[in-house]
């Protein structure tokens, strides 16, 4: 007992007397590291400590602030601002938070010491930039029915036929093919190529003031005349919390809790109820965990995780005064009008739980895991609540004949070629949960050769809807209208359960090989192999929901 403190003093007076000191290892530095962190955070004998009012040690908590920052005014104005006039590029972004950690300590309640720690981390942003875009809108004389001025793509005058004048070509000859010397139907144009304002849609007439005006000049033929330079203004706000405890030295628990908040705010394309674009969205994020870890002995461990979880979106509307969202309107080339999806909103929830647990016998690293989990999807997607209306070149064209007629032309007449609106009467709530069994095994076989071996079983139950409402087709089903095989089921009815698939267990192995070629640690030969399923997802949206939620839907019997 007496000799290794001689051997070591000897030794070190050897390297002292060499004029050198011993060079530390990797592990000396670990253990330095260690002391250090440790140290910081109050966790050995020697760590700062603060007098209280009583003459008590209290532990020294730590933290720190932050604030990163861009600004327009450090940057350098953007070509395309430039380039349509402009002199300014909006850009301000605040990245900001704080975090603090150390021991509980509540004064004159509790001393955490050495057994309850705490971290707290919190992390905004605040973001304000400027987004353009470069897009075609009618000229202000299309929206009065002037198209005199309008030209095609090679620069000739577009022809608006009258709709109204359609009648059936005697001297068309089938046997040849559709030309403008050989149509099947005729129709005149419009006198100077206008269309009478007694001939307007009264719902276009009133739909247009929502439409902005032109504001550039880009493109030949008056196209790429709508610049769009508006803010996007986004936001966010989170926390991270973490508490652990030690609790007679074998057992450790910990709990986290995360949450935050945003808003996604898109740039508006136009500043009325009838932006086609993005719409802003609000977000929000939950997670707790608790986990409990249990040293059974040196050479066994469990762990015990509970966690729920939580992330909704919800759009922000553009709603007129009845709280009605603005219908879709479609006139391609031009910007559209309206958005959908308007009034969306979902919630994901998911509930696991698991056990983990590690031991070693023998020459075997053992791992046996055990989780279920359950997951929800709440959905409410009407696509178009106030309904789409998709208008073509067709009815204001030369039947048959390219370049002629236009789309817009055609939405001032109200001649809608197909038309739709979502009917969503509720939300939907879908649920399914998974089972899994993982199971591990670190064999050594020998120094150098180690071989790992790995099995999961996984059990998905299908989809489920809390209220049952969910529905698909089935083809043994005799539909009452017609007689024939092939109607619509719905869960829980006619022989049906609340599931239309089953449930499907997905068996997964790997195998690895792991070996230090001729006993070199610095050389190291591995092989693996792994078959493995991706799980089952659970979609957000309303998928299978047609006995609950349909379509109205309109199409024009002859969009020509």
């Amino acid at each position: 007992m007496g000799e290794a403190p001689i051997v070591t003093t000897t030794l070190l007076a050897v390297f002292l007397l060499m004029g050198q000191q011993p060079s530390p290892g990797p592990l000396d530095k670990a253990v330095e590291e260690f002391k250090v962190q440790t140290k910081n955070l109050g966790l050995r004998a020697d760590s700062p400590v603060r007098q209280g009012a009583a003459g008590q040690s209290r532990m020294v908590w730590h933290g720190r602030l932050f604030e990163n920052f861009r600004n327009d005014f450090l940057d350098a104005v953007p070509h395309e601002i430039l380039q349509r006039g402009g002199s300014k590029g909006l850009l301000r972004r605040n990245q900001f938070g704080l975090n603090v950690s150390g021991p509980v300590f509540i004064p004159h309640l509790y001393h955490g010491g050495r057994t309850t720690f705490f971290s707290f981390s919190y992390e905004g942003m605040r973001e304000t930039i400027a987004r353009s875009y470069l897009h075609t809108i009618p000229t202000m004389p299309e929206r009065s029915g002037d198209w005199s001025p309008v030209v095609d793509q090679a620069g000739q005058m577009l022809p608006i036929f009258d709709p109204a004048t359609t009648a059936p070509n005697p001297a068309f000859d089938p046997a040849q093919p559709v030309s403008p010397g050989n149509l099947e139907y005729t129709r005149a144009p419009f006198a100077g190529n206008r269309i009478p304002a007694s001939r307007f849609d009264p719902v276009s007439r009133q739909q247009l003031q929502y439409y902005p005006a032109p504001n550039s000049d880009a493109g030949p033929f008056f196209r790429n005349n709508y610049f769009i330079l508006a803010p996007e203004r986004n936001r966010a706000g989170g926390v991270i919390a973490r508490l652990d405890h030690t609790l007679r030295e074998r057992h450790r628990l910990s709990s986290s809790l995360n949450f935050s908040n945003g808003v996604d705010g898109a740039a508006p394309w136009f500043p009325t109820i009838a932006n086609p674009g993005p719409l802003s969205r609000d977000r929000r994020s939950r997670r707790l965990s608790i986990e409990h870890v249990f040293t059974l002995s040196p050479r066994s461990v469990n762990t015990l995780t509970l966690e729920a979880a939580t992330n909704q979106t919800a759009n922000q509307p553009n709603l007129d005064q009845q709280g009605e969202a603005f219908p879709l309107y479609r006139f391609q080339p031009y910007l559209s009008m309206g958005a959908s999806y308007p009034v969306s909103r979902s919630a994901r929830h998911t509930y696991q739980v698991s056990n983990g647990y590690s031991t070693r016998w023998g020459q075997h690293r053992l791992r046996a895991v055990l989780v279920g989990v359950q997951e929800q999807a709440n959905s409410f997607w009407p696509q178009y609540p106030s309904g789409q209306y998709r208008f073509s070149a067709g009815l204001t064209s030369l039947p048959g004949i390219v370049n002629t007629g236009h789309a817009f032309a055609t939405f001032l007449l109200g001649g809608a070629e197909y038309a739709e609106r979502s009917v969503v009467t509720s939300p939907s709530y879908f649920r399914h949960t998974r089972g899994i069994l993982a199971l591990r095994d670190q064999w050594e076989v020998r120094p150098g050769l180690t071989l790992s071996l790995g099995l999961n079983l996984e059990l998905t139950t299908p989809r489920v809807e809390k209220y049952d409402r969910q529905s698909t087709i089935s083809f043994s089903q005799i539909n009452p209208a017609n007689g024939l095989p092939g109607a619509l089921a719905v869960a829980g009815l006619g022989g049906f359960g609340r599931a239309f698939q089953p449930a499907i267990w997905s068996p997964e192995q790997t195998i690895g090989i792991a070996w230090n070629v001729l006993g070199s640690t610095r050389t190291v030969a591995r092989v693996n192999y792994a078959h493995t399923f991706s799980p089952l997802p659970l979609y957000q949206g309303q998928f299978g929901t047609q006995a609950f939620n349909g379509t109205r839907t309109w199409i024009s019997r002859n969009p020509q």
